[in-house]
Protein backbone atom coordinates (compact mmCIF):
# COMPACT_ATOMS: atom_id res chain seq x y z
CA UNK A 1 0.00 0.00 0.00
CA UNK A 2 1.03 3.50 -0.68
CA UNK A 3 2.68 5.99 2.16
CA UNK A 4 -0.11 8.05 0.00
CA UNK A 5 -2.88 6.26 1.00
CA UNK A 6 -2.17 5.75 4.63
CA UNK A 7 -1.50 10.29 4.65
CA UNK A 8 -5.47 9.31 3.11
CA UNK A 9 -7.07 7.21 6.02
CA UNK A 10 -5.17 8.93 8.70
CA UNK A 11 -6.26 13.08 7.81
CA UNK A 12 -10.03 11.54 7.16
CA UNK A 13 -10.64 9.60 10.12
CA UNK A 14 -11.10 6.61 7.83
CA UNK A 15 -10.37 4.12 10.42
CA UNK A 16 -11.72 2.09 13.11
CA UNK A 17 -11.52 4.56 16.26
CA UNK A 18 -12.55 2.07 19.23
CA UNK A 19 -10.03 -0.18 20.35
CA UNK A 20 -7.34 1.59 18.77
CA UNK A 21 -4.06 0.02 20.44
CA UNK A 22 -0.13 0.46 20.21
CA UNK A 23 2.20 -2.02 19.01
CA UNK A 24 2.63 -2.20 22.96
CA UNK A 25 -0.94 -3.22 23.49
CA UNK A 26 -1.61 0.16 25.12
CA UNK A 27 -5.36 1.93 24.83
CA UNK A 28 -4.68 4.52 22.15
CA UNK A 29 -7.41 7.48 21.70
CA UNK A 30 -7.18 9.90 18.13
CA UNK A 31 -8.91 13.15 19.80
CA UNK A 32 -7.71 15.03 16.74
CA UNK A 33 -5.50 14.14 14.16
CA UNK A 34 -3.74 16.92 13.79
CA UNK A 35 -3.59 19.12 10.19
CA UNK A 36 -1.62 17.99 7.45
CA UNK A 37 2.03 19.23 6.60
CA UNK A 38 2.97 19.75 2.88
CA UNK A 39 6.14 21.00 3.48
CA UNK A 40 9.03 19.36 4.82
CA UNK A 41 9.03 17.42 8.26
CA UNK A 42 6.55 15.40 9.98
CA UNK A 43 3.17 14.36 8.33
CA UNK A 44 0.68 16.09 10.49
CA UNK A 45 0.82 18.92 13.19
CA UNK A 46 -0.70 19.71 16.43
CA UNK A 47 -2.47 15.90 16.59
CA UNK A 48 -3.76 15.43 20.24
CA UNK A 49 -3.84 11.61 20.98
CA UNK A 50 -3.98 9.81 24.13
CA UNK A 51 -2.20 6.93 25.21
CA UNK A 52 -3.21 4.98 28.34
CA UNK A 53 -4.02 7.97 31.12
CA UNK A 54 -1.47 10.46 28.92
CA UNK A 55 -2.71 12.96 26.76
CA UNK A 56 -0.06 14.06 24.17
CA UNK A 57 -0.11 16.92 21.68
CA UNK A 58 2.61 16.77 19.36
CA UNK A 59 3.33 15.81 15.05
CA UNK A 60 2.69 12.53 13.50
CA UNK A 61 4.77 10.77 10.90
CA UNK A 62 3.52 7.92 9.06
CA UNK A 63 4.91 4.98 7.17
CA UNK A 64 4.52 2.00 5.24
CA UNK A 65 6.53 0.36 7.27
CA UNK A 66 8.92 1.14 10.29
CA UNK A 67 11.89 0.55 8.77
CA UNK A 68 11.27 3.65 6.66
CA UNK A 69 11.41 5.95 9.87
CA UNK A 70 15.32 5.21 9.13
CA UNK A 71 15.62 4.65 5.64
CA UNK A 72 14.66 8.47 5.80
CA UNK A 73 16.99 9.36 8.35
CA UNK A 74 14.35 10.83 10.90
CA UNK A 75 16.29 9.54 13.93
CA UNK A 76 18.94 12.03 12.74
CA UNK A 77 16.73 14.89 12.05
CA UNK A 78 15.76 17.07 15.16
CA UNK A 79 12.87 18.46 12.81
CA UNK A 80 10.96 14.79 14.15
CA UNK A 81 11.73 15.45 17.86
CA UNK A 82 8.13 16.43 18.47
CA UNK A 83 6.48 13.13 17.13
CA UNK A 84 4.14 11.48 19.20
CA UNK A 85 2.56 8.71 17.11
CA UNK A 86 4.60 6.71 14.40
CA UNK A 87 1.26 5.48 12.53
CA UNK A 88 2.66 2.03 10.16
CA UNK A 89 0.92 -0.75 8.16
CA UNK A 90 3.65 -2.87 8.85
CA UNK A 91 5.32 -2.55 12.18
CA UNK A 92 8.38 -3.78 11.54
CA UNK A 93 10.97 -2.18 13.67
CA UNK A 94 10.86 -0.28 17.29
CA UNK A 95 11.45 3.30 16.23
CA UNK A 96 13.52 5.99 18.25
CA UNK A 97 13.98 10.05 18.39
CA UNK A 98 17.15 11.56 18.04
CA UNK A 99 17.47 11.92 22.03
CA UNK A 100 16.90 8.02 22.15
CA UNK A 101 13.25 8.32 23.44
CA UNK A 102 10.86 5.32 21.84
CA UNK A 103 8.53 6.76 19.72
CA UNK A 104 4.94 4.70 20.19
CA UNK A 105 3.49 3.32 17.17
CA UNK A 106 0.20 2.65 16.11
Amino acid sequence: MKESILHYVWQNKLFTAHDLRTTDGEKLDVIDVGRNNTDAGPDFFNAKIRIGETLWAGNVEIHACSTDWYKHNHQSDKAYNSVILHVVLHADSEVYRRDGDRIPQL
